[in-house]
């Protein structure tokens, strides 16, 4: 079977772009706004919770995009990358046209996780921050169809095609403490004709 293609990146963002990421993720978290699975998509399959963790989309925080240093600095590093992804395999190849972005903020703690599932995006990027030093095991994407093992680090981003069936082990904490567990800014890419 064929790989995925997929673009894999690490050390994305410099100290000050993850403070400030950081920043943000932390007020994100210490407020109202996180949500149940079930009230942020994708969470299940035929009445079944198929995540668990807590997030919230962006566009349901912010009236304006630029208000967001997340979406600001991920935006910079999709424009840096998504050329180099979209040369990767033929099937990539109008991710460059892509148009409409979502952004979902996502937090994994003790035991939450994700099971295997498809987007509905075109395609999809990952970028992945944690408190340093790191306080936990596991948070590593698997693309189920082809057994690919992608091991989680703190400062990464992969894009993969939305069709590509993934999933993400469980988080388990070494002694972690109050939002020190695994964060997920999930962007979805999609070409919506205008």
């Amino acid at each position: 079977m064929d790989k995925v293609p997929y673009l894999l990146k690490r050390n994305v963002f410099s100290d000050e772009e993850l403070r400030l990421i950081f920043d943000e993720l932390q007020f994100l978290n210490n407020s109202y706004l996180m949500q149940p699975p079930e009230r942020t998509g994708s969470a299940g399959y035929d009445g079944n919770l198929i995540k668990n963790n807590k997030g919230v989309f962006l566009r349901n925080v912010y009236g304006r995009e630029d208000a967001s240093s997340i979406i600001r600095l991920l935006k910079v590093r999709l424009e840096q990358y998504v050329l180099e992804y979209s040369k990767l395999h033929i099937t990539n190849l109008t991710t460059a046209n892509t148009n409409e972005l979502w952004f979902l903020v996502s937090y994994y703690e003790n035991s939450d996780y994700y099971k295997p599932h498809e987007d509905a995006t075109f395609s999809t990027a990952l970028f992945w921050f944690n408190k340093e030093p790191q306080k936990f095991t596991g948070g590593d994407l698997t693309f189920n169809n082809t057994d690919e093992f992608i091991e989680y680090k703190n400062n990464s981003m992969i894009i993969f095609p939305g069709w590509a069936r993934h999933s993400v082990s469980p988080v388990l904490f070494d002694g972690g403490g109050d939002r020190e567990g695994r964060y997920c800014v999930t962007v979805g890419m999609h070409i919506v004709p205008k």
